[in-house]
């Protein structure tokens, strides 16, 4: 069985029947499960059935709201990167259905017995991936949350000091240092491959405290992976806490392990930069990492994850109160996370998926390794295909681009972007892809750009999350295909660009 095609509903739905399948068995055992509890209780309803009155409207409201749903954008469609957004895998949806029709919560063992123990599978898992010999974490709504339970529990454990972080970090940092009262933090200038400057770090490393550093593997914007290798060395140098924001591209450190869980030759990963390896290497010396299994983990929104290196940092989040966690003898995770109620069926769905796709190169792996390819094809062919080029060597599967430099101003590049953006985006009437925008911050233009200042204005890029694996697969021309050529045929119209052959829609 090949999961890039078994394990996933399929842009046209191909693996509608299976899926089916799967649905009526989890909803057949749901209701012998139920029809099972306290068999000498009769039913509520005197003719064994609830009434049929309110099936019209149900029936009314359930088509109002699919022809909502019918307005959603394509996100699970090939010709849909803009954002961090793909099918969940089969087992996940089936994981989560059954596991929502109980409806456990997993503030508390009584809360959530099997899910409980499902989620520390999970991290166990998680663990193994990352290269992490003990340690403890939990599953979170995501991966803001789980930075903020990071930042907090080293606030309360470690000496007071700073907070550093890249210009390249999500948004959200500045945000979490303003609601945990940090009353310093530093914003470090990224070099031209958008990753944070080792030489910036250390000036600041050099002048103060600093309490704690953010590295990211696989920033929002870029998709870049911050040099780990050289952070630790500083580490070792300074004694400071560091934190890896892996939210996106944690669950490629899968790609470096066997099916015993060992290190793989780097012989066999040729295919992969050197800068990525040391980095997915060296994640298992970070003191903790946020990993979000509703990203590349293929679960749906509502899963991320926090891991710490060290257990010491539980005791410090230790939380109870009178009328929970009495199941003494069994874990309450909830006496050691900031958010109270956390659905099981989210820890279900990635226990599921796990058991399904291990976290391996021959499980998740495959998948994991097609997109990142993907991406790299779609930014070698960019520039000899097209009048565009990317505006960074994709790291992991996220490819930001602009039109070619050449001859051309700041506002030239911009204009021609927003008129690609305005045809290619949600804001299209009928868009043949869809990108999205990320726009380079005024000082970190100048620098990409080689000015020795800022520009008055931002640079503006398209941004292709390939974060689907089906760009490559199928028959000829495939969905990377057109999209090159779409590009291609773009620049043609506008009177820019190189002629292209155009596969058939």
């Amino acid at each position: 069985m090949d999961p890039r095609f078994d394990l996933f509903l399929g842009p046209k739905a191909e693996s509608f029947e299976l899926l089916r399948e799967l649905v009526l068995q989890v909803l057949y055992a749901h209701a012998r499960w139920r029809r099972s509890q306290y068999p000498e209780d009769g039913s509520l309803y005197p003719s064994g059935l609830p009434s049929s009155d309110a099936l019209p409207a149900l029936q009314e409201t359930l088509a109002e709201f699919l022809h909502r749903l019918e307005r959603n954008i394509p996100f699970s469609h090939p010709r849909y990167v803009g954002q961090m957004l793909k099918d969940p895998a089969i087992p996940a949806i089936v994981a989560y259905l059954a596991t929502l029709l109980v409806n456990p919560n997993n503030h508390a063992y009584e809360g959530g017995p099997v899910t409980t123990e499902m989620e520390l599978e999970v991290v166990e898992d998680l663990k193994r991936m990352l290269g992490f010999r003990g340690g403890w974490g939990h599953l979170t709504s995501g991966g803001t949350l789980a930075n903020m339970e990071a930042m907090w529990a080293v606030r309360d454990t470690l000496e007071e000091g700073a907070v550093v972080f890249s210009a390249g970090s999500h948004y959200s940092w500045k945000r979490l240092c303003s609601i945990l009262r940090i009353g310093k933090w530093r914003e470090i200038p990224v070099d031209r491959f958008y990753r944070m400057d080792l030489d910036a770090l250390e000036s600041v490393l050099r002048s103060e405290r600093v309490m704690m550093v953010v590295a990211n593997l696989g920033t929002t914007g870029t998709g870049s992976v911050d040099p780990l290798p050289e952070i630790l060395q500083l580490r070792e140098k300074y004694g400071f806490h560091l934190h890896v924001d892996a939210a996106y591209g944690g669950y490629a450190r899968s790609l470096l392990l066997d099916e015993d869980g060992r290190l793989r030759d780097r012989a066999e990963l040729q295919w992969m930069s050197q800068e990525l390896y040391r980095s997915l290497l060296a994640l298992s010396d970070a003191d903790s990492v946020t990993i979000d299994p509703h990203k590349h983990g293929l679960v749906m929104y509502g899963a991320g994850g926090l891991v710490f290196r060290a257990e010491r940092f539980r005791q410090t989040l230790l939380n109870t109160a009178p009328y929970t966690y009495h199941v003494r003898q069994r874990p309450n995770l909830g006496m050691f996370t900031l958010e109270g109620s956390r659905p099981g069926a989210a820890a279900a769905a990635t226990w599921f998926t796990h058991r399904l796709m291990p976290l391996h190169a021959r499980g998740l792996g495959l998948i994991l390794q097609e997109t990142l390819l993907g991406a790299r094809e779609f930014a070698e062919r960019l520039p000899k295909e097209t009048d565009w080029e990317a505006l960074v060597p994709p790291e992991l599967d996220i490819v930001c681009f602009h039109p070619k430099r050449e001859g051309r101003t700041l506002a030239e590049l911009n204009r021609l972007a927003e008129a690609l953006y305005a045809e290619m985006s949600v804001e299209a009437e009928e868009p043949e892809f869809i990108f999205s925008k990320f726009v380079v911050d005024p000082q970190t233009a100048g620098r990409l750009l080689g000015q020795q200042e800022g520009m008055d204005s931002g640079w503006i890029t398209l941004r292709g999350v390939f974060i689907k694996h089906w760009l490559r697969l199928g028959a000829k021309p495939t969905y990377l295909d057109r999209m090159i050529a779409a590009l291609g045929a773009w620049g043609e119209k506008q009177g820019v660009g190189k002629k292209t052959r155009r596969p058939e829609r």
